[in-house]
């Protein structure tokens, strides 16, 4: 049974953070916070509330809100069985606010944001993606373990054009396919590149790198290692920030998973890199003994993964579009293998010290951050406790490398893959997958009665 923190101990402490915050707040003149909630497909969705009201009952009564959009497609379709539409009247929970993740706006300065965890109206706890991270992250400190989370996310910035025109794949890139990886394009790019670092870094997310990727107006940014709830909320952030400044100047930002079905704009993925502390600080993933320079406790934890990869897929694929990149050629994996420093693997271990860490490369760049956190830290921990052994670390090209099992290629192939992973329901809590289930499975029934552009121009005319 998953033990998730009460709505009391929320409260205790937002209670000790609450007059610094109002502090702040009222230092800066702030008139409205935005409240924000993230879905299970990664959809941040949020009210606005004004200051005196947020801090004088928000914080302590929560905010209203519809649970039925915890499980809703991107439309507002809700799939039956969740137990939070007609079950009970598409009645409101409340959200309620931690205050450890409240940050100004930086290009609204007058806003404030803070994120928050959704209770039923009596009070308890619902599988939200972020408490369930938060719980996980729970049972690695009761073992011992401070996980740390370094966060690579690819996306592409584009100039919206006029998409009533059938040959227009609705945008245009900033720059030309040559400039991937120059100083040209990142110079062509750079007020607004230095606009969106300058607001991350307001909102102490820790970004260290920003460049150009391989397709034109494809941007890679990454964040340095964390540890908490908090290394996740800066992913969430720094994704509404570029959505958000880009529209600001004309522009649109999207993190798909496959953007176009032009072979000239590659994929983008969310590279999870993760270590875990011991309590002086070490990182257990390392042995400077060993031939990889591998700990026993990193390489259960790589057998922890790799048994659960065809699952722990539903979650880092999780639209119908992110399989689109599991094709070789595009650098996402396609096999579930693992390697020193090789990126044609699925878990790469990147070498050094104190610095080893390991890098999961399945997930799509729409991958939910925090499921994502707690799904793969919650089977690595299995690996660990279970002392489970991994298969043997590959070398070379490895995409194509059929010693390897292949991972999921269909949204529903996953899908039905996580139904029978009892891990799933035993670590992410029973109500969560019963409701991500039936959300998958929906938007899959959806996308098959859906008549492509594909299929229009391969059979209409002639057929």
């Amino acid at each position: 049974m998953m033990t998730m923190e009460s709505r009391a101990d929320l409260n205790a402490r937002n209670r000790d953070l609450l007059g610094e915050v109002r502090r702040q707040m009222e230092s800066a003149g702030i008139k409205q916070v935005r409240v924000v909630t993230m879905d299970l497909q990664g959809v941040p969705r949020a009210k606005m509330v004004t200051a005196d009201r947020f801090l004088d009952r928000t914080v302590e009564r929560g905010h209203p809100w519809a649970l039925a959009l915890l499980s809703v497609d991107a439309w507002q379709n809700l799939p039956d069985g969740t137990g939070l539409g007609a079950e009970i009247g598409f009645g409101n929970g409340v959200i309620v606010p931690d205050l450890r993740s409240y940050r100004q706006l930086p290009w609204a300065p007058d806003t404030g944001i803070c994120f928050t965890d959704m209770f039923t109206s009596a009070g308890e706890p619902l599988q939200a993606p972020r408490q369930i991270l938060a719980t996980v992250l729970e049972r690695a400190a009761a073992s011992g373990y401070k996980p740390m989370f370094g966060s690579e996310c690819e996306f592409y910035i584009f100039k919206p054009v006029d998409e009533s025109k059938p040959s227009n794949p609705g945008f245009a890139p900033l720059y030309g396919m040559q400039a991937w990886f120059t100083d040209q394009a990142l110079g062509q790019a750079l007020p607004l590149l230095d606009e969106i670092r300058s607001h991350l870094v307001a909102l102490k997310v820790p970004v260290y790198e920003m460049f150009n990727e391989h397709g034109g107006g494809q941007y890679e940014f990454n964040l340095e290692p964390a540890s908490g709830v908090d290394a996740i909320d800066a992913v969430a952030l720094m994704k509404i920030a570029v959505k958000e400044v880009c529209y600001r100047h004309g522009l649109r930002a999207t993190f798909l998973g496959k953007i176009t079905n032009d072979v000239e704009f590659p994929v983008s993925g969310y590279h999870l890199h993760q270590s875990l502390m011991d309590g002086a600080g070490n990182n257990v993933f390392a042995d400077p003994s060993t031939p990889l320079g591998l700990s026993e406790t990193g390489r259960h934890f790589i057998g922890g993964v790799l048994a659960h990869t065809n699952a722990i897929t539903a979650i880092a694929a999780p639209t119908v579009t992110a399989y689109k990149r599991f094709t070789p050629g595009t650098w996402a994996p396609t096999r579930a293998s693992w390697g020193l420093d090789n990126r044609t693997a699925m878990l790469r271990v990147v070498p050094g010290v104190q610095g080893l860490n390991i890098e999961n490369r399945l997930p799509s760049s729409d991958a939910n951050p925090y499921l994502l956190a707690a799904v793969q830290t919650a089977a690595g921990l299995e690996g660990i406790e279970k002392h489970t052994e991994p298969c043997e670390p590959g070398t070379g090209y490895l995409l194509e490398d059929k010693r390897y099992p292949e991972v999921p290629t269909t949204l529903i192939d996953a899908v039905e893959a996580f139904e029978k992973d009892p891990f799933i329901a035993e670590s992410m809590g029973e109500d969560f997958a019963r409701m991500f289930s039936g959300l998958q499975r929906m938007v899959w029934k959806r996308f098959l009665s859906y008549v492509t552009d594909w299929e229009i121009q391969e059979y209409r005319d002639i057929l």
